[in-house]
């Protein structure tokens, strides 16, 4: 797991700043909900998504209303509206979640004319079937997104609202496909961003809106080996998206598909989807080879990231028992505790 490390200076004006450092400099930053193109099945399974509400002591950013939680519930329940899902409780789930944790860290390069933003988002979630309101699933749904823009006039608001919305669009997505096929066992087709024009499309699409988009929402191990064969040297984001299909496949009770040697790549976007494969495969050697990287890394999201992750011991969800073994994994139990960390990241 080699690549060439820069020295600090030479990457960043400033460390890593949350978003109330950014809010300050132009007002509040106002959070979109992802739109998705409906979907139909011909018997589909109803998942029903409370609004979610913030736990006590939840760690949230200061935005603009609506807020986190009425857009994240928003932006899950489209998502869910488009993916088509069959299998499951024919008599339809109920699903409630309190958020733990939204929260953004961005960075100016001022040499390298940009900016990168991360989004944390943290849920505790319940399942109940619907019927008689028996709680069959307990865990944790934790996204990690991020989205880099060129920055010429430096630290503008314009530019951190267009990366705050895509990594918005791709949490609201991820979380909702984790809920669908980790938590609840589920069938989906996959879904589609509906943007009202293409203006809005270029300056708001996530890797989620990349071709290798439905790949990743998929969470299919044997996506994998196609998208890394295909990665494009020339394509920074399109090879984040690819190593995102790798990192959304990514869990504790799947096989690692991306090759016995990982090797960091030289883009901080691209290192940052890297870390978040190792994050949610959570496996020993996998926490041990992102601890590595962590020690190594200059980027400060990134370092954050990976020591964020490695804290809470791995951000990835197994598949629930039925689902794990019908993919010929060994099953995992699908609790997990009821709230989610949101102490190892300050706020």
């Amino acid at each position: 797991m080699s690549r060439a490390v820069r020295p600090a200076a030479l990457v960043l004006a400033a460390g890593a700043v949350s978003l109330g450092a950014v809010a300050a400099c132009g007002g509040a930053l106002s959070l979109h909900a992802p739109g998705v193109a409906p979907a139909v099945a011909r018997e589909p399974t109803r998942v029903d998504l409370d609004p979610i509400d913030a736990r006590p002591g939840a760690v949230v950013g200061d935005f603009a209303a609506p807020g986190p939680a009425a857009v994240l519930t928003a932006g899950m329940q489209q998502e869910l509206a488009g993916r088509a899902l069959t299998g499951g409780d024919p008599g339809g789930i109920t699903v409630h979640c309190a958020l733990g944790r939204f929260v953004v860290r961005t960075e100016e390069r001022i040499t390298e004319s940009s900016e990168l933003l991360a989004l944390y988002v943290d849920l505790a979630c319940e399942a109940r079937h619907t019927h008689d309101g028996a709680v069959f699933w307990r865990g944790e749904l934790r996204a990690r997104t991020c989205a880099e823009g060129a920055n010429i006039l430096g630290g503008t608001l314009g530019v951190t609202q267009r990366l705050l919305d895509r990594t918005l669009s791709d949490a609201a997505r991820e979380a909702a496909s984790d809920l669908a096929l980790r938590a609840l066992g589920l069938r989906a087709m996959p879904s589609a961003r509906a943007f009202p024009d293409e203006a809005e499309q270029k300056v708001s699409s996530g890797l989620d809106d990349t071709p290798w988009g439905p790949s990743a929402l998929g969470e299919n191990p044997a996506s994998v080996e196609h998208a890394m064969k295909t990665l494009d040297a020339r394509d920074v984001v399109l090879r984040a998206a690819a190593w995102n299909v790798v990192a959304m496949a990514a869990g504790p009770t799947d096989p690692w598909q991306a090759g016995p040697t990982l090797t960091l790549d030289d883009a901080p976007l691209v290192r940052f989807v890297q870390y978040k494969a190792l994050a949610r495969h959570g496996t020993p050697d996998a926490l041990a080879q992102l601890r590595t990287a962590a020690d190594r890394e200059s980027d400060s999201v990134l370092a954050e990231l990976a020591h964020d992750a490695l804290a809470s011991g791995g951000i990835g969800m197994p598949r629930t028992p039925a689902v794990a073994e019908a993919a010929g994994h060994a099953s995992a139990a699908s609790d997990a505790s009821d709230a989610t960390n949101g102490t190892t990241t300050s706020p």
